[in-house]
């Protein structure tokens, strides 16, 4: 990235930048009006995900591939500037995005219409495997279409839609495209490059090519024992290649195509309090009202509500983590944070085979044929940093054990985590009708999962030196050397499967028609799915701790997990004037738990939390209902959405308890109910300026949760022993229950309000300026547990009382987001360029993100970007 080519394009760039403010631009980078939005966003995208051109409502986002060469690389980021989407960040490396409060399994990611194969739902530090920055666009669904790609996603699908597997041969035997970029904030070097050539009159072949490397980015301030101006972890380096082939006909097109991608970011606000810790979750000992139940050791997630114990308020860490301040501005993180060095990484790889084709007309009655298969093999492990964690309280001689630990160590991985995933689709479009259009396709994928994290090598010890280098020994006649040994990795074996190895197999039919009448368009769409989780027990291990024939011993379930789901939707879409659309979305949703919500057990390093998945879960429905309307005239154009989502047996991951810093969740389930409304209003000043306001808003209530268990309500009585002798039982009459009481949801994205001018100057030259105020969230998700009071508290009057402990989600503070840009566009020839300088964050205000699980890092203060882009 340092080419004297690069440099110089660097100082032609100062005083350029894109008007990229607009959800769709042509390709003179001109704001498209929203009438003529579905002919522009269908023709020659075969793998869109939008299947009609009159379809559209007020709520749908297609965001053209250019937009995306001034934004962020990491996906959440680069769409939380759309209407209802927020992100939630984590460093440089990665951001998922959130929709309408909705995040993770609820979202649907796609790429070129398959399932992208990666764990980004599993934890927000995981990225998610798809590329904005070779984005031919990136398409946000809501609605009656959703339902093509999965049964659960009423907020909206994200597809992501590339170029690499050409679906037309390419003008004059060879076009692409190349993009260049830097920043100041973190100091990005992106560069990307993409190539189309024809073979003969049928054969494409593409190739594609991403190099992003970044430091860590800089912030107004952040206090870790001393003020910095840069947020340590958050740096990024990305490679990824893609080669692409197809047969491309009159009738249609077959490809294929590899892609690789490797990742290596950081990992922010680690704790290392955690890295030896670990709570003590279940209890298995054989007691008055329940077996034994020792195979948890083995297999945790087969854990129930009935074994959770009653007392898992001791989390063994061996520091003083209990005593840790609160997160505040001054102390970030609410523990001392070293930043001396490098903190842990994530290395990621991921490898992809797809397989694509259309075939259009094949024989009579049928529009097209459509298929696509795709391989995914995704991994990625969390490296120590080495770093030593401890108190003033610590021994000094454990302090020189530990530090001779943790610098063993160093660059190590502590966790591994693997997805491998086979996706194929088949879909069957039927030739119009009297006004009836539509499709019936079936899909059947399979995901392979695991996590696992390492046991402690008892081989790995060394002979103890003094600082003479001379061995120490530990008996007087010198034949015992002292050794000190590696304890790294899990000393608990429950805690080294924090996802069981699992396959998820999934089998799908759905169906979508649409019907157009005078100005009335209905669409109608059903998908019905069934799920089956098997798991591979090793009955060897679970043997060694529950034999099978041992008295008083509870006898696991093993069983697969299976289910079924059904959902439906319909639309009406009234075109009730040329200028104007109204639209009405009513769905039913139903859908399957993760293989992470049902299974996880053990450290998360990233959210500083033990996460305990529910093996009970049931499936999750939801009654969902959308109302908007579209508007555009010769002056003024709007759009305006407003929504309601209605959850029975919401899945959520909850905070049971928390020591200190850190916490331990639980995956639960409750009745929700989430509402919002997004809109804005445009004003063309004149053919060339153009002014925009827009602002959303969500709400999300939890209610009707599970009761806490406490402990077992007893009495005794007299009874007669064994023998026949009278003597004193003990008999259980229930437990004392607490009931959670109706609750925020938790992370809810706060309200936006704000506007943008775009400026068209003349053939080359336009601007954008805009401001957003993001309200502060004091709606936050409090929760409490409970515990039992000791003997001699002098409120434990019935020796059975509680105490209830709050547990308060942090508030956030409003902010200020002004960004600002111009670009020179410019054809040279069969080049088309355009020439941009991006201002974000001017105000250099400190953001810092309700939504993130890492509310108290701060995000990336002000940058100035500078691009080009070419196109030939």
């Amino acid at each position: 990235m340092s080419h004297p080519k690069i440099l110089f394009l660097s100082v032609c760039l100062i005083g350029f930048h894109a008007a990229y403010a607009e959800s769709v631009t042509n390709q003179n980078n001109n704001p498209i009006r929203e009438q003529t939005l579905p002919e522009v966003i269908v023709r020659g995208k075969s793998n869109t995900a939008l299947p009609f051109k009159r379809g559209h409502k007020a709520s749908d986002v297609v965001v053209n591939g250019a937009a995306f060469k001034t934004r962020s690389a990491t996906l959440g980021n680069a769409l939380a500037e759309e209407l209802g989407i927020h992100s939630n960040p984590f460093g440089g490396g990665a951001s998922a995005p959130i929709i309408r409060g909705q995040e993770g399994a609820r979202i649907k990611i796609l790429q070129n219409g398959s399932d992208v194969v990666d764990m980004s739902a599993m934890s927000p530090d995981h990225a998610v495997a798809a590329d904005t920055l070779l984005a031919q666009q990136v398409e946000v669904v809501r609605g009656t279409p959703t339902l093509l790609y999965s049964t659960a996603s009423p907020a909206g699908v994200v597809n992501v839609v590339d170029k690499r597997i050409p679906t037309q041969m390419p003008k004059n035997k060879i076009e692409g495209e190349w993009a260049a970029r830097l920043d100041s904030a973190s100091k990005e070097k992106a560069i990307n490059l993409g190539l189309t050539l024809g073979l003969g009159n049928h054969v494409a072949v593409r190739a594609e090519g991403l190099v992003r490397q970044s430091d860590n980015y800089r912030v107004p301030e952040v206090k870790l024992g001393e003020t910095l101006k840069y947020l340590p972890d958050t740096h990024n380096k990305s490679r990824v290649g893609t080669l692409g082939i197809s047969w491309v006909g009159d009738k249609g097109h077959l490809g294929v195509s590899y892609s690789r991608r490797r990742d290596h970011y950081g990992i922010p606000g680690h704790n290392h309090q955690l890295d030896n810790g670990s709570f003590h979750v279940f209890n298995t000992a054989k007691d008055l009202w329940q077996p034994e139940r020792k195979y948890l050791y083995a297999y945790p997630h087969l854990m129930t509500d009935m074994d959770i114990s009653n007392d898992f308020h001791d989390a063994h860490t061996g520091t003083a983590h209990a005593q840790n301040g609160k997160h505040s501005h001054d102390n970030p993180y609410g523990h001392q944070h070293d930043h001396s060095s490098q903190g842990p990484v994530i290395d990621m790889i991921s490898k992809r085979y797809d397989v694509r084709g259309e075939w259009r007309q094949p024989f009579k009655g049928v529009d097209k044929l459509k298929m696509s298969l795709a391989w995914a093999d995704y991994y990625h492990d969390e490296k120590d940093d080495g770093k030593a964690h401890f108190d003033h309280n610590t021994p000094q001689s454990r302090i020189e054990h530990i530090k001779w630990e943790r610098e063993r160590n160093k660059g190590r991985p502590n966790s591994f985590f693997g997805n491998k995933g086979f996706n194929s689709r088949l879909e069957v479009h039927h030739q119009p009708f009297k006004g009836l259009n539509g499709l019936l396709g079936v899909q059947y994928q399979t995901q392979k999962s695991y996590a696992t994290r390492p046991a402690p090598n008892p081989n790995d010890c060394e002979v103890v030196r003094n600082e003479n280098g001379n061995i120490e020994y530990t008996d007087d006649k010198k034949q015992k050397p002292r050794q000190r040994c590696n304890s790294f990795g899990e000393k608990e074996v429950s805690q080294r499967r924090p996802l069981v190895h699992n396959t998820n197999k999934q089998f799908g039919v759905f169906a979508l028609e649409q019907f157009k009448w005078r100005n009335w368009t209905f669409e109608g769409a059903a998908r019905w799915e069934k799920q089956s989780i098997p798991i591979q027990y090793d009955m060897a291990a679970l043997e060694s701790y529950t034999p099978p024939k041992a008295p008083d011993t509870a006898i696991p379930d093993l069983s697969t997990y299976r289910q079924k789901a059904l959902s439906y939707s319909g639309t009406v879409l009234w075109d009730f004037h040329p200028d104007y659309r109204l639209s009405f979305t009513a769905s039913h949703n139903e859908r399957l738990p993760t293989p992470v919500e049902l299974y996880y057990h053990g450290k998360h390093l990233a959210t500083n939390s033990f996460e305990y998945g529910n093996r009970d879960l049931r499936k999750e429905s939801s009654n969902n209902y959308e109302l908007g309307l579209r508007y555009a005239g010769e002056r003024w154009d709007a759009k305006i959405s407003a929504y309601q989502n209605r959850f029975k047996n919401y899945i959520h991951n909850e905070t049971i308890y928390r020591e200190g810093n850190l916490y331990m969740r639980r995956y639960l389930q409750s009745q929700a109910r989430f509402h919002g409304l997004e809109g804005e209003l445009g004003f063309q000043i004149n053919p060339n300026h153009k002014i925009t306001v827009f602002g959303d808003v969500v709400r999300g209530k939890l209610f009707r949760l599970p009761d806490i268990y406490g402990p077992p309500i007893t009495e005794e009585y007299e009874c007669v022993d064994e023998w026949g002798d009278e003597d004193i039982c003990t008999r259980m009459l229930g437990y004392e229950m607490v009931k959670r009481p109706d609750r925020n949801a938790a992370r809810v994205p706060p309200a936006r309000l704000g506007f943008r001018l775009n400026n068209q100057w003349n053939e080359n030259w336009s601007s954008n300026l805009s401001y957003t105020h993001v309200f502060k969230q004091k709606r936050t998700s409090d929760s409490f547990y409970v515990k039992k009071k000791s003997e001699d508290d002098p409120t434990n009057v019935s020796g059975n009382s509680l105490d209830i402990i709050p547990i308060q989600e942090d508030a956030t503070k409003g902010y200020h987001l002004l960004n600002a840009g111009v670009s020179y566009h410019k054809h040279a020839g069969k080049l088309d360029y355009t020439l941009t300088l991006q201002a974000n964050n001017l105000l250099n205000q400190k953001i810092y993100s309700h939504t993130s699980y890492l509310p108290y890092v701060p995000q990336m203060g002000r940058n100035v970007q500078i691009g080009v882009n070419v196109n030939f």
